[in-house]
């Protein structure tokens, strides 16, 4: 079974994940914690700051219309 939401880049503090649009920020936050730890005591958050192309965070997939982009700190 796919994921519902996908981590497509990660590095050592900072993942950028896949969602579906209902989906809300600690909801985002919870599922990827959960299926992809981060090794911190705290787990994945939602960054406050955008993307660093300047899109705001979260912002539209642009694959798909019904999902949204979400960067993530730990």
């Amino acid at each position: 079974m796919a994921e519902i939401v996908q981590v497509y880049a990660r590095g050592l503090l900072m993942c950028s994940a896949c969602a579906p649009a209902e989906m809300d920020g600690p909801a985002v936050a919870a599922a990827v914690s959960r299926d992809h730890p981060s090794g911190t005591e705290l787990g994945w958050a939602i960054a406050k700051e955008p993307f660093r192309d300047g899109e705001p965070n979260p912002c539209p997939c642009n694959v798909d219309a019904a999902r949204r982009h979400w960067l993530l700190e730990c």
